[in-house]
Parts: C-alpha cells; sequence; structure tokens
C-alpha cells in the first residue's frame, strides 16, 4: 500500500505531497490535475515492471514488436514542470507479499534529470530508506560514492553482512531505475537485495482500468485470469472466480445488489474457436449474453472482477468510476469498494465528477479524499485534503458534501484561502 506521494517539477506540480489511504477519491475540475496524478502512479509502476527511463516515458515493445507499455502523455517533452530539467517523485509504500523481514515503511525516491533529447532520460540520483535506516542511496550524507559519469549512477549500499561500517559502493546504469539493478546485483546484501525486491513487487502490483463496455463484451480464452485495462478478458476472469464456490457467491450477492437482476449463476458457453462468453442466468432460466447486457452491468462486472481476483494487483486506479454506473447504485458501489478495501488488502484511487459518489463516503474515506485544483492565474497543480477545508465540518452539518461539490463550493473555499493568505501576506 502507497501512503503517500510527494511530485516535484511533474507535469503540473511544482511540488506537492499526496496523502493517500486504503479508498481515496480524487475530485477536481478538467485540468485540475487528476489524470497527471496518475500519470506519476504509472511512472512508479514501470519502475516495479523493471522498465528503462525511456521505455517509462516513450513505450515498451515485445520481441514481437507487440506494444506491451502505453509511455506517459506527452512523453519525455512534457513530463517535466515548466520544461525544467529534472522531476522528482517520492512514495512512502508499506510492501505486500510474505516476507520474513519486519514490517517496514519505505521510502523510495528517484529523481530524473532530462537534459536533452540526444542523452536521454538519466537518474540524477536514487534512494530507498526505512525511517533514518538506509538500504541504498546515490548521494547520502556520509560517505556519497564518487559519481563516475553520467551513463552510471554510483549507489551506496546499507550496512549489513560484513559491512558493519557502511555498505559498498554499487556502480548502475543510470539509463534505468536504480533499486531494480539492486534487487539483482546486491547479493552479497540480502537484506538490502529482498527489501529492494519488496518494493519493486509492491509498485509492480498496479493496475490503471479505464473499462470500456465494448471490450468486455469480447470472447476470451478460459485461462485468462488477468482483467485488461480496459476490460478485456472479463469472461474469463469471471470464470476463473466462478472456480471457487466462496468467491462465486459474493460474485452473486453484489450483482444482485448492484442490478436488478435476479441472476442465480453463470455460464460460460464456448465457440468454434474455443472463446468463452458470460452469459448471466437468471430464477426463471433467462440467460443474458455480455452481447446484450448494459454498458452499466458489465462495468459493474469488471469492477466486481478486478476487486474479487486480488491475486493481480493490490493497487487499483480507477478513471471517472462512476460513468455508466446509475446514480441510485452508487452507494453500494462505495460499499463494494471500501469493503474489500477493508478486507482483501486491496489499495483503489478513484477519480470522480459525481457529487452522489462523494457524498456517499464513509467518515473514513472522506478523511482520505482529496480536491485537486487550480487557482486563478496558477500555472501549477495543487492538492488538499477535503476535510482541512475550514469550517467543512460545521458545514455538513446543515449541507451534505456532495451537494457541496456540486455548487463548486470546494473550489471556491481554496480560492477564498488563497485570497486571505495573500491579504495575510501583505
Amino acid at each position: 500500500m502507497l501512503t503517500s506521494i510527494t511530485l516535484e517539477n511533474f507535469k503540473s506540480f511544482r511540488k506537492a505531497t499526496i496523502p493517500l489511504g486504503p479508498f481515496t477519491v480524487l475530485v477536481g475540475t478538467n485540468a485540475s490535475g487528476k489524470s497527471n496524478l496518475r500519470d506519476a502512479f504509472r511512472f512508479l509502476h514501470g519502475v516495479g515492471r523493471g522498465y528503462s527511463l525511456a521505455e517509462i516515458l516513450g513505450e515498451k515493445y515485445g520481441e514481437g514488436g507487440e506494444l506491451q507499455w502505453k509511455g506517459l502523455r506527452g512523453g519525455m517533452r512534457e513530463v517535466v514542470f515548466g520544461g525544467g530539467p529534472q522531476l522528482s517523485i517520492e512514495t512512502r509504500l508499506r510492501p505486500i507479499g510474505p516476507s520474513r523481514l519486519p514490517a517496514r515503511i519505505l521510502r523510495y525516491q528517484i529523481a530524473v534529470a532530462i537534459e536533452s533529447a540526444r542523452t536521454g532520460p538519466r537518474v540524477a540520483r536514487e534512494s530507498v530508506y526505512s525511517g533514518t535506516k538506509m538500504f541504498f542511496d546515490s548521494h547520502p550524507s556520509a560517505d556519497p560514492p564518487r559519481q563516475r559519469d553520467e551513463e552510471h549512477l554510483v549507489v551506496r549500499l546499507g550496512r549489513g553482512g560484513n559491512y558493519r561500517r557502511m555498505g559498498p559502493a554499487l556502480p548502475v546504469l543510470s539509463s534505468s531505475p536504480a533499486i531494480g539493478q539492486v534487487a539483482k546485483k546486491a547479493g552479497d546484501q540480502p537484506v538490502v537485495q529482498k527489501y529492494a525486491g519488496n518494493a519493486l513487487r509492491t509498485l509492480r502490483s498496479m493496475r490503471f482500468l479505464d473499462l470500456s463496455p465494448d471490450a468486455a463484451r469480447l470472447p476470451s480464452l478460459p485461462g485468462r485470469q488477468v482483467l485488461g485495462d480496459r476490460g478485456e478478458n472479463l469472461s474469463s476472469v469471471l470464470q476463473s472466480i466462478c472456480q471457487d464456490p466462496a468467491r462465486m457467491s459474493t460474485l452473486l450477492e453484489w450483482v444482485r445488489a448492484l442490478t436488478p437482476l435476479d441472476v442465480v449463476d453463470f455460464e460460460f458457453p464456448q465457440d468454434f474457436a474455443g472463446r468463452i462468453l458470460v452469459h448471466l442466468v437468471e430464477q426463471g432460466g433467462r440467460k443474458i449474453s455480455a452481447h446484450s447486457a448494459s454498458d452499466g452491468t458489465l462495468r459493474f462486472l469488471a469492477i466486481l472482477a478486478a476487486l474479487l481476483d486480488t491475486d493481480s494487483a493490490h493497487f487499483y486506479f480507477f478513471e471517472e468510476i462512476e460513468n455508466g454506473i446509475h446514480p441510485t447504485r452508487l452507494h453500494l458501489l462505495v460499499q463494494l469498494i471500501e469493503q474489500q478495501c477493508h478486507t482483501k488488502n486491496v489499495q483503489v484511487i478513484a477519480t470522480t465528477h459525481s457529487p452522489q459518489l462523494l457524498g456517499f463516503l464513509s467518515p473514513e474515506s472522506r478523511e482520505s479524499a482529496l480536491l485537486l485544483y487550480r487557482l486563478r492565474g496558477a500555472d501549477e497543480s495543487s492538492v488538499r485534503k477535503v476535510v482541512d477545508l475550514p469550517d467543512l465540518n460545521h458545514v455538513l452539518e446543515t449541507q451534505d458534501l456532495g451537494r457541496l461539490h456540486a455548487s463548486g463550493w470546494l473550489e471556491d473555499m481554496v480560492e477564498l484561502m488563497a485570497d486571505d493568505a495573500g491579504e495575510a501576506a501583505q
């Protein structure tokens, strides 16, 4: 789980530290920075997948020429705020997965220099810490290693094993994040290697879903257990879930709650190519294929498939999660997400333009809700927790949070705060 992310000179963010909860809802007008924050998470995901900086910012192709990774919007030219030479991303995370190592909150930081299209992006500095304990750092305050040339980054490993005072210096390629290279090369420092590997596994366990009903309607081959970013492989993922009676029962309960359909079973008939297509079976025996199911039903099914299949990812980013969902069902969608975040070690970040959805948040999720905004005349994005807006608790005694969002009160309040701060400075 990621507990915070700090962006410096990244896209529209000059500098912002953004706290994250188990379920974090992002609200804000168009061009306020929500998609740029998504790009920051995708950058970290690219680090977790072991890509080079050029691949993270650009594209990654497989040996057969197939596109494996779509780079960040704007690529290398537009990733740095104001066209500057360097950006920095720092995240604090609680590693996932089994480990015999003590549980720690890790702080991972990477600075990327983008000086010219000829040389390409390179890592300017990088580190992993837990509190004051260093696992590796290219520029530690004590005994920093000598940086040899621009093609390499030399990192100092933390003490451990035969190194009681300070670990050795390890040269790595500056064209790729150091953390992946440390996880492979620091064999004589097993603790450093394992914590770097745990951080990578956490960053790799991310999904960015922008669901399309048309993609969800496509037949898929049995055995494909990972839902595509657009909803591809929905039928095969649902078939896999239905092989577990407990998960199938949960799936049926939520489908009946989230839709007016009285679904009692799922069937997966095959076509001549061996591909399957999910059919919803109602109490009276009526069968509804994915071809005939409504867009909203398919989006519900895809969200359910993603959140019930926690083996493939633990971090989900949903764009405009309310799309295609009837307002009377939004409270159930929020309930589903909050339940999965609480019981299944899942983290969800979601953007929304729906005032109703914001109003349905539990007090815990409301604490994590974030407002992204740009002040009038400003060229940078800012972030503030919704609950930190002045007088919010007093206003909520008579007003609904969703209604405040719909009326523009949240943005009006940050503008007023900025005006008051300017007057105080004068």
